[in-house]
């Protein structure tokens, strides 16, 4: 199976998790992988020759499936950009057919496509003290997080798959968007040169992020039934040999080793460790928790380099899959992808419980973006044995199952701010008479603002006559300071969390900054999940001069 790049496989993990589990459960033993430099596997964007690479780890992937599984035929599936990478590493293979589900054909039109997202998203400059090499080369582009840089660029430039001098395989299914087919030259290419292709429009791209693209599932599911169910004459007399299947499978890189665990005797909770290879062990396990949806390479893949970055000055560090999430299978009754899981604590005490057993480790800090942070938060006032938390732009304190998704805390204070500022704009008060404000939702956002900052000055002048509330986020701050646990708290310049923190912690958030029990650092620019690549060497800083910072002891 060959993935997409940057921020759509991160999109499509989930969809393309399914597909090979479908697969699998009809008898078709099934390799996802990382191409060279993504996701999990060693390297990154600046390395060389991406596209070679990229068709290198496809050869080899096809390699190991056919001596683990003794397999005798092998099938191509890719997804957008891993169609065209299929395609072009399949005449080295011998593949038996291939399955092109939103294929990109075209490099060119590719590149095209994601320098339009990328300015679609709006993003900050990088700032005059930020250094220039920590954007793509010239000649490269940027896209959502992820370069692509000069040579990669020149290299995809040149490839069309309408192109090529001779088909991929004989039997080809193209599962093309129905909302935006562009396959059409490649089929109708193919054809022409004797390939027997089904083609299909079908919907579940544009919502992959979301939803499991289940038409396209059961499709594939047809397509290859019918091939794999062939006579068996047609077959190789002689069954390959298999290997055995590493369950918990490492890999050294040049100073960190990597293996894949699970934290709990039922399996249910996934993550990947990366300790020293050769530094002398700090001590310290950090814990990072998934950002949304984001399976456990982390947003722009943050995590995959900072768990690198600490585990090669001798930290351990755990990037960790909650249940239903990434690698992590659904518990019973729950639901799949769910971001704030009633059992996420659950498996984050798991995760913190499993560190503290790993040889050398004397400390643990659990870290954790938006989503993450709260879990991250939550864990350690429910008594999870950590040192120190680094909240990075949590979103909500107090999260229920009711919460409303139209006007949730932080979007009400982002609103109103936005507001506020508009009202001195004379530009936008002509918007407003020309009826291009939407009135209503304005006034409403401004009165659920005020009444929240009602709320809050209740909830800080009770606390103070020792009367707090049931939810209260000073209480819980003032609770992790008692127990000597830090708490850390990073923000993107302007994220809404900022605000919602200082609203509902109150003078108990002032009192304890003052005392230097609660740090917040901001790094001015990026967005809330720091897309911007100038971004991550600021965040890869802050982070790692945080977990460094030592603790003034708590008075009796």
């Amino acid at each position: 199976m060959c993935n997409p790049f940057g921020y759509e496989a991160i999109n499509a993990h989930r969809a393309l998790r399914r597909f090979a589990e479908s697969f699998a459960s009809a008898g078709i033993a099934t390799i996802r992988f990382d191409y060279d430099g993504t996701g999990d596997s060693a390297g990154d964007d600046r390395d060389p020759d991406r596209l070679d690479a990229w068709l290198a780890s496809t050869r080899e992937a096809a390699r190991t499936l056919r001596e683990t599984c003794g397999v005798q035929r092998v099938w191509l599936l890719g997804l957008r950009l891993g169609s065209l990478i299929a395609s072009l590493a399949a005449k080295d293979l011998d593949v038996s057919g291939l399955i092109a589900i939103a294929p990109v054909v075209s490099g060119r039109v590719y590149l095209r496509e994601l320098k339009l997202l990328q300015g679609a998203l709006g993003l900050r400059e990088r700032p005059a003290d930020v250094p220039s090499d920590t954007e793509v080369d010239e000649g490269g582009q940027e896209t959502h997080g992820f370069g692509v840089y000069s040579a990669t660029r020149a290299a995809l430039t040149k490839v069309d798959l309408v192109k090529l001098p001779e088909p991929p395989a004989k039997h080809v299914l193209v599962l093309d968007r129905s909302d935006l087919p562009s396959a059409g030259p490649w089929i109708a290419h193919l054809q022409s040169q004797g390939a027997v292709v089904d083609a299909q429009q079908l919907p579940g791209y544009v919502d992959i992020k979301e939803q499991v693209p289940e038409e396209m599932i059961r499709a594939a599911n047809a397509w290859l039934a019918a091939r794999v169910a062939e006579p068996r004459a047609q077959r190789a007399s002689s069954t390959p040999a298999r290997k055995a299947i590493d369950p918990e499978p490492r890999a050294a890189h040049s100073d960190v080793v990597e293996r894949s665990v699970f934290v709990d005797p039922a399996r249910h909770v996934f993550g990947v460790l990366t300790t020293p290879l050769s530094a002398a062990s700090s001590g310290r396990a950090v814990l990072l928790l998934n950002a949304g949806a984001i399976h456990h390479i982390g947003p722009n893949r943050l995590y995959v380099a900072l768990a690198r970055r600490w585990a090669a000055a001798g930290d351990h560090v755990l990037r960790l899959d909650i249940s239903g999430i990434g690698e992590s299978p659904t518990r019973a009754g729950e639901v799949e992808n769910m971001v704030y899981s009633p059992r996420a604590l659950e498996d984050v005490g798991a995760a913190v419980a499993w560190l503290r057993k790993q040889p050398n480790v004397t400390s643990v800090w659990s870290v954790g973006l938006c989503s993450g942070a709260y879990h991250a938060m939550k864990g350690a006032v429910a008594g999870q044995d950590v040192s120190g938390i680094i909240a990075i732009n949590p979103l909500t304190f107090f999260w229920t199952p009711d919460t409303p998704l139209d006007f949730p805390a932080f979007r009400v204070v982002s609103e109103a701010d936005s507001y506020q500022r508009a009202a001195l704009n004379p530009a936008k008060w002509k918007k407003l008479l020309l009826g291009q404000v939407p009135v209503r939702r304005a006034l409403e956002t401004v009165g659920r603002r005020m009444l929240g900052r009602m709320r809050d000055r209740v909830r800080d002048a009770s606390r103070l006559l020792n009367m707090p509330w049931k939810d209260d986020v000073g209480v819980e701050l003032d609770i992790l300071a008692k127990r000597n646990v830090a708490q850390r708290f990073v923000f993107a310049g302007g994220d809404p969390g900022r605000q919602l923190l200082a609203d509902q912690a109150g003078s108990a958030l002032v009192s304890l900054r003052k005392k230097g029990r609660v740090v917040i650092d901001e790094v001015h620019g990026p967005d809330h999940t720091f897309t911007p690549m100038w971004s991550h060497a600021p965040l890869a800083r802050v982070l790692t001069a945080a977990l460094a910072a030592e603790l003034p002891q708590q008075k009796p």
